[in-house]
């Protein structure tokens, strides 16, 4: 069964970025949410962010334990910092600063015009042809592809493969967009420089699975 899909509205209305640190997520929020971070930069970043918070305060609690620390608040504040539950308030505190400033970061980028390179999947892409994108490290870019023939299913799903047919991320495709061009937001340095499938199925009302296309890319990412 497939993930269900979540915006960042969502992601952010229900806390899910903290939720996620502190492994309070089932298995069904955990891997949709999951998805969400592969095309969201806001929820990727402070996931990202929080994770190297909760380390650091990790590597101080691994420190020498005889280590003299400041007297007064300093001290209490070192002590009640290595707490679980201190840990886990400082991890959605800082969630949460992190969401104000993607806010002010994104309001002002709405002032000026941003163009984010595009790549369209033709046909040409299929089968032994592979398509050819060369992008610096931290850019992000459309890859655009269009069903020619969606065939008779209720659902549809999309993947993203390595050239060892490992799963990279999964994407679901509602009906209605199967009859316009599918734009897919990605990241030249979440995937990295390789070879890359992206496979479409088709699922009909009892379950089963079919490939209806596959397209071929190759990502050059320059450092």
């Amino acid at each position: 069964m497939n993930a269900r899909m979540i915006d960042h509205n969502e992601a952010v209305r229900d806390l899910m970025a903290e939720r996620y640190l502190l492994g309070e997520l089932n298995a069904s929020e955990r891997d949709a949410y999951e998805e969400h971070l592969f095309s969201c930069d806001a929820c990727f970043e402070q996931v990202k962010t929080g994770t190297e918070f909760v380390g650091h305060l990790r590597q101080i609690g691994t420190a020498d334990p005889q280590a003299a620390l400041a007297p007064g608040f300093f001290s209490r504040l070192g002590r009640n910092m290595l707490q679980p539950v201190t840990i886990a308030a400082y991890v959605m505190l800082f969630c949460i600063s992190g969401i104000s400033i993607y806010q002010q970061r994104t309001i002002g980028g709405l002032r000026r015009a941003q163009v984010t390179p595009g790549f369209f999947l033709s046909d040409g892409a299929r089968g032994e042809v592979i398509k050819q994108i060369v992008l610096p490290a931290d850019t992000r870019f459309d890859l655009s592809l269009q069903l020619l023939h969606s065939g008779d299913f209720t659902s549809y799903q999309g993947q993203i493969l390595d050239q060892s047919n490992h799963l990279k991320s999964s994407f679901p495709i509602a009906a209605e967009q199967t009859k316009e061009t599918i734009h897919l937001l990605l990241d030249s340095s979440v995937l990295g420089s390789g070879n890359y499938s992206i496979v479409v199925n088709g699922f009909t009302p009892s379950g089963q699975k079919s490939e209806i296309t596959r397209y071929n890319f190759q990502l050059q990412v320059k450092e």
